[in-house]
């Protein structure tokens, strides 16, 4: 089975053979990396940068913009429940009483403005 890298350990490689000139040669007999590794490396990290060293089903996993803005929906969502909870503990409301306010904000989407 093939010894998967790091992408620090990657990184590392790219640079040793970029910056300082060391051989593939030179890497594949201390570090017991392939040649052809070597050079997949450095291509993709010259097309891509650091980003192109993460392994592929890694970049699947990338957060997207739409990740973000469920992110944000839930963390909004997750406010309005707190807020929620403060009033009924300021105001003495039953648990009854707080599910119902908290099913009709959820259900008009409430924002809170202070």
């Amino acid at each position: 089975m093939a010894k998967t890298y790091s992408i620090d350990e990657k990184l590392k490689i790219v640079k040793m053979i970029l910056n300082e000139h060391i051989s593939k040669h030179e890497i594949e007999r201390t570090y017991q990396i392939s040649r052809k590794s070597q050079r997949e490396w450095v291509l993709q990290y010259e097309k891509e940068g650091v980003s192109g060293l993460l392994p592929k089903r890694i970049e699947k996993e990338k957060i997207t913009i739409n990740k973000e803005e469920d992110i944000i929906e839930s963390l909004k969502q997750e406010n309005l429940l707190l807020r929620i909870e403060i009033e009924r503990l300021k105001n003495g409301y039953t648990e009854a009483d707080a599910k119902y306010i908290k099913k009709t904000n959820l259900k008009n989407r409430i924002s809170y403005h202070p």
